[in-house]
């Protein structure tokens, strides 16, 4: 037996409670870009700061669906693999894996996609702040600062002439910690990703010889078990016959000699 429970009532519940948690990770999405449109289009602070806030736990809650979806994935496959390809449920099982792995890659690239986007808009708006201070900067001046905006004094300088210098500080500093979050998010969804179809790739062939090297190790079990069935029942009727051959010359031999007794025992009286 593989050790894996096969009831496919069972699996198929199991399937169906998977996508659900795939599409709730897609709707979360869905809200997150709603939440980021919000914010590079914000005029309030506070009014950002509430969104913020509101689109971080958005991440952190689809964070923790991807990654639950992508173990309950994995374990279908670990668990596909322990089971022959002869049994009747492994094709249904196999098409379910394939279709959740399909349906949480497809939802895995969106996510990293709506993260890359923001990512990009947001050192844009960075950008735009760079020029409000510093008109006559390079567009490579402008990409330095928003690789490594803590390299560039500019903003300390002019902070000591304009309140616009000011606010345009805060505005950076925001917008750095944000794109620092956001690799971060993108790194996770690669990571996952890469995960997910990687342990296929390199199991493949190692799930294929697994499986031939069961079957065949059953068949020779089995042809083993023939075989010494067999030759118990031949060693047990050898054994059988030995004895009745035993029987039959004992019995002979009786014979032989009662006859004789009974021939030669009168002569040697009547002598």
């Amino acid at each position: 037996m593989s050790g894996v429970d096969n009831n496919i009532s069972a699996f198929l519940n199991e399937a169906t409670e998977i996508e659900q948690q795939i599409t709730n990770a897609k709707t979360n999405i869905t809200k997150i870009q709603e939440f980021q449109g919000q914010i590079l289009n914000s005029t309030s602070a506070s009014t950002e700061d509430f969104v913020t806030r509101e689109r971080e736990n958005f991440v952190t809650n689809t964070r923790n669906l991807l990654i639950e979806c992508k173990d309950r994935v994995k374990k279908i496959q670990y668990d596909n693999a322990r089971i022959p390809s002869s049994d009747p449920n492994f094709g249904i099982r196999q098409q379910r894996y394939e279709y959740l792995r399909t349906k949480l890659s497809n939802v895995l690239e969106e996510y990293r996609q709506v993260e890359s986007n923001f990512m990009n808009q947001t050192k844009d708006r960075m950008a735009r702040q760079y020029k409000v201070v510093n008109p006559s900067a390079s567009q490579q001046e402008i990409d330095d600062y928003v690789s490594n905006p803590d390299s560039q004094p500019i903003f300390q300088q002019a902070l000591l002439r304009t309140n616009e210098a000011k606010n345009a500080l805060v505005e950076v500093q925001k917008r750095h910690g944000d794109i620092k979050n956001i690799e971060n998010t993108i790194a996770e969804l690669v990571s996952l990703f890469q995960e997910l179809h990687l342990q296929v790739e390199s199991q493949d062939q190692t799930v294929i010889n697994i499986e031939q090297n069961a079957e065949t190790t059953t068949q020779k079990l089995e042809q083993t078990t023939q075989e010494l069935g067999k030759a118990s029942i031949l060693a047990m009727a050898a054994r059988k016959k030995k004895w009745i051959c035993f029987a039959i010359v004992l019995l002979i031999i009786i014979i032989v000699v009662i006859v004789v007794l009974v021939q030669v025992l009168p002569q040697i009286r009547g002598n």
